[in-house]
């Protein structure tokens, strides 16, 4: 089922660069507008992925599950770490603007962020701000956004500190902000307005 038609919401003051316009939440199908709720506030990002009437309800149900710390297996700073990464590696600013609020708010320390964009080789060297589970997972996103694929060691190195779940889960997080990335970067996805109280309502939203 296609979206909306891009020549309609000329007018919309929310769009500026986007190459497709953003779904009006007041006039969506119910199920696309129930889980548009997945956060208390609004994202260009999911609504332009709104757009896809089958496919949004299911990947709105992986970003909740990523905010749910009851659901996520990972820790949310390691959640942040993947993100971050993706969005630097991808050179997705939106990616990184949505996220680092929800870094911050869950104590990722400012050496981390300021360390980000670091080299594979200095990570793989043993510097820079981070663990031994940072590291793997470091490696494990390089290798999957440069190759698709990643190299048996470095697997066997996860697994030494990461359960079999937790690998998996890392890879999934991976290839989901990654498309989040292509259509933010493919669509021209706008800037969002600030959003008053943002960090108390990431609160309410996403879970540790």
């Amino acid at each position: 089922m296609s979206g909306t038609d891009p020549n309609e919401l000329e007018g919309d003051p929310y769009r500026h660069t986007c190459l497709v316009p953003y779904v009006d939440p007041d006039t969506a199908p119910p199920n696309i507008q129930e889980r548009l709720k997945v956060l208390p506030f609004r994202r260009n990002i999911l609504l332009t992925l709104a757009h896809s009437h089958g496919l949004f309800p299911h990947i709105s149900g992986l970003l909740g599950a990523c905010f749910d710390g009851n659901q996520r297996s990972i820790p949310v700073h390691e959640w942040q770490l993947i993100v971050l990464r993706v969005g630097t590696i991808l050179q997705a600013k939106y990616e990184i603007d949505v996220n680092k609020p929800v870094a911050e708010v869950f104590g990722f320390p400012q050496e981390k962020f300021d360390a980000i964009g670091c080299c594979i080789e200095d990570v793989m060297r043993g510097q820079g701000p981070w663990s031994d589970r940072d590291r793997v997972i470091l490696r494990m996103t390089e290798e999957q956004l440069s190759t698709y694929d990643n190299k048996p060691e470095t697997i066997e190195d996860a697994l030494k500190s990461l359960s079999v779940g937790d690998v998996v889960e890392v890879l999934l997080i991976i290839g989901v902000y990654a498309t989040l990335a292509r259509v933010i970067k493919g669509l021209k996805v706008d800037e969002d307005e600030p959003i008053p109280d943002l960090k108390e309502k990431i609160k309410t939203a996403i879970t540790g």
